[in-house]
């Protein structure tokens, strides 16, 4: 499993975020990213849709990397092994100086 720090990731990375929608709606990431819950994300379909090319790592986010690493998993149990968690996750971002929007 590969690891990324927030600090790495910038408005071309493909950022999907798994968390539910009651800490989605508390704070998320400022830059584009993909919102999944953790339970329906299904590795072949967000593949097709997001990056059909295969080309691209993406780039997984929770709150503080656990649930990310039970998603990067499923990816890599299907076969897909560009995928990264991101360290910390939202809390490690925020605090790395990434720009988090709280409501």
């Amino acid at each position: 499993m590969r690891f990324i720090r927030p600090e790495s990731l910038n408005k071309d990375s493909i950022i999907l975020d798994v968390r539910g929608d009651e800490e989605y709606k508390r704070e998320r990431l400022a830059l584009p990213h993909i919102v999944i819950k953790a339970g329906n994300v299904k590795p072949d379909e967000f593949m097709k849709k997001y990056n059909p090319k295969g080309d691209k790592v993406i780039n997984i986010l929770c709150t503080s990397g656990g649930l990310a690493s039970e998603v990067a998993m499923k990816f890599e149990e299907a076969g897909y092994n560009n995928v990264a968690v991101v360290v910390g996750g939202i809390i490690e971002a925020e605090y790395e100086g990434i720009e988090v929007l709280k409501n």
